[in-house]
């Protein structure tokens, strides 16, 4: 990725060119399933016995998935800081135990923060504490920000596969697995870019860092679709 390519998908999304492209898409393939490119490789990447970090969870979609591939002898730990999806994961999943849930957020320090809400979903992922004006409509939830590497410490494990959907904050969270990034026991992170968020927070060209970070830390990557960013550890 280059900063080219960035302003041609920023231009595209402003001339409204994705939904084109999505509608193509579904005309060409109306079978294939919402993210099935996604789901593939990740179901590729995990293995049984492996431990998996869903970070942003939300309601457990993926989660559900990690704790079938995984198996008893592996390990899921479900990230997300909004407690009402976590209690929804809790409910659903209560036939596994080898399910971690962890009711805080990943960024790159540890600190107190809010979550901003829209009813049920969250917006922008998290903000610092009066940061932001919340407008009408939405609520703040404090929170606790957490390192990937403060979490590894904590629980004496690294994950082997890591997943990350956090809404424009995936830099952060990438920058807060610092050391844990260097670790062989860590084959694969899949990131979920997004582009209009990152470029709203003034960050459109943090893809292209955290493409430089995850080489420099001994990543092969690959873009699995146009959002979807898997490194994977080189041999």
């Amino acid at each position: 990725m280059n900063p080219l390519s960035i302003k041609l998908r920023s231009i595209g999304r402003k001339m409204g060119l994705h939904h084109v492209v999505y509608r193509l898409r579904a005309a060409v393939k109306p079978n294939r399933g919402y993210e099935e490119d996604l789901r593939g490789a990740l179901a590729k990447t995990v293995r049984p016995g492996d431990i998996v970090w869903d970070v942003g969870a939300n309601v457990g979609v993926y989660t559900e998935l990690f704790c079938k591939w995984v198996g008893p002898e592996g390990g899921v730990g479900a990230f997300e800081p909004n407690p009402g999806p976590i209690a929804q994961i809790k409910d659903r999943l209560l036939h596994c135990p080898w399910l971690t849930l962890e009711n805080i957020a990943l960024g790159s320090r540890n600190e107190a923060s809010t979550l901003v809400v829209d009813g049920a979903h969250t917006v922008g992922g998290h903000v610092h504490l009066g940061s932001e004006a919340i407008r009408p409509g939405k609520t703040q939830i404090p929170i606790q920000v957490k390192t990937g590497d403060t979490v590894c410490s904590r629980i004496g494990k690294t994950p082997n596969v890591v997943k990350i959907d956090v809404e424009g904050f995936e830099e952060e969270v990438l920058l807060g697995f610092d050391h844990t990034l260097l670790s062989p026991a860590l084959r694969a992170v899949l990131i979920e870019i997004h582009f209009q968020e990152l470029e709203s927070r003034g960050q459109p060209f943090a893809p292209i860092r955290m493409e430089k970070l995850l080489r420099s830390k001994g990543f092969r990557l690959q873009w699995v679709d146009s959002n979807h960013l898997l490194a994977e550890r080189r041999p």
